[in-house]
């Protein structure tokens, strides 16, 4: 069993987020458990990313979205589909970046220091298995390459979770 052990990340962005990629293949390629996987890509989001205060997911049962395995405080348990960022990213299935979370209509605030907020799909085979959410104190804290990586990540993942 592998330990792991943090990496300080020296590269570009865009390496950084290629390390990151890497470092969760060897953390759940051998492993079949869903909620380890998940628990495990949570704890190394935040360990990577700067400015958040939550990231976790949030696995479709049915018409809603239900609280999987996160860091941060505890959060909302259940978002039904189409209702805040979490539900519209999850009926439209595409990425949503919200630079400031309280010009977004229906947002739906678990954490009260969020500011900004992305979500991204988590699809295999073309279904839908849930979200990844991230929060930030920070207004704008993600960008167009924040998005394009954490998408990677995300695909990546959901071939592990399905």
């Amino acid at each position: 069993m592998p330990v792991f052990q943090v990496v300080e990340y020296k590269g570009t962005k865009e390496e950084n987020y290629l390390l990151l990629i890497k470092q969760l293949k060897a953390l759940v390629e051998d492993e079949e458990n869903r909620i380890a996987n998940l628990s495990n890509a949570s704890a190394l989001l935040n360990q990577f990313l700067t400015d958040i205060n939550w990231v976790g997911f949030y696995l479709l049962e049915k018409d809603e979205l239900v609280l999987g395995p996160f860091q941060g405080l505890p959060a909302c348990v259940r978002i039904p589909v189409g209702k805040g960022v979490c539900g519209t990213a999850a009926r439209v299935r595409k990425a949503i970046r919200v630079p400031d979370v309280e010009q977004f209509p229906g947002h739906i605030a678990c954490d009260a220091r969020s500011r900004s907020e992305i979500v991204l799909p988590l699809i295999a085979d073309g279904e839908l298995i849930g979200v990844l959410d991230i929060d930030s104190p920070l207004k704008d804290r993600f960008d167009e390459t924040d998005e394009k990586y954490l998408q990677m990540f995300a695909d990546v993942l959901a071939q592990y979770v399905k």
